[in-house]
């Protein structure tokens, strides 16, 4: 989610539809996006592996406030972690969360797909070099992304306006432990040992515990799965 009027970055639609041909766009390969239904364990079972990243889209000022709990309780336990790609999203690029979300994902599975010679790998090759505050301006300053984004989300069936109230954040099994990415928390959020076959009924502990702490539950998910 972005501020109103900020930016000029329109929000993609939480489909496959949308994700699978802008993986295409940038250049990434090795993986495909699905949609999941339910985190019901008896639903989890028919979700194909290896399960590589899970993008979840939900009401952001209602869970806001307790995702912000959260990131407090591990800055005061220490348990910041180092090695993993990050960056924090500006204002000025506008509603990119599911971009973000989405290259948070990649950018922690470059040693298990294939991120290209394209669009994704030149900015991504950039973006290892600065600051993880730098990353968001590096973003918005590319065209060729931004060019691909674009014509992304204007190919969905959403109308786009600027008062966009779902935020998209990511889990990611990044060398067999799993990882909460949120463009706008301070830092991502270990939450513990993951396999590829158990990585999205990991992630569902914490997302259920999000569930339970916001009246809205129009929440969406999309995998991403290791071909």
């Amino acid at each position: 989610m972005a501020p109103k009027g900020k930016g000029g970055w329109q929000a993609l639609e939480s489909n496959p539809e949308t994700i699978n041909p802008f993986l295409k766009k940038i250049g990434v390969s090795g993986l495909e996006c699905v949609d999941v239904y339910s985190f019901d364990e008896e639903m989890l079972q028919f979700i194909p592996t290896p399960q590589l990243a899970l993008i979840l889209c939900f009401p952001s000022s209602e869970a806001r406030e307790f995702l912000s709990k959260q990131y407090e309780e591990v800055e005061k336990n220490g348990k910041k972690p180092e090695g993993v790609f990050f960056m924090n999203q500006s204002e000025d690029i506008g509603n990119a969360c599911g971009t973000f979300a989405l290259f948070h994902s990649l950018g922690n599975l470059e040693n298990r797909v294939n991120l290209g010679k394209g669009k994704f790998a030149k900015w991504f090759a950039k973006a290892k070099l600065v600051k993880e505050d730098e990353r968001s301006d590096l973003l918005s300053e590319d065209t060729d992304l931004a060019e691909a984004h674009d014509e992304t989300a204007g190919e969905g069936d959403t109308e786009q306006t600027d008062n966009v109230d779902y935020h998209f954040i990511t889990y990611v099994n990044k060398d067999g432990q799993l990882y909460e990415i949120d463009s706008c928390a301070p830092f991502p959020r270990p939450l513990g040992s993951t396999s590829d076959a158990s990585m999205i009924k990991d992630a569902s502990v914490a997302i259920k515990e999000l569930m339970n702490n916001v009246a809205n539950l129009n929440f969406s998910a999309m995998a991403l799965i290791g071909k």
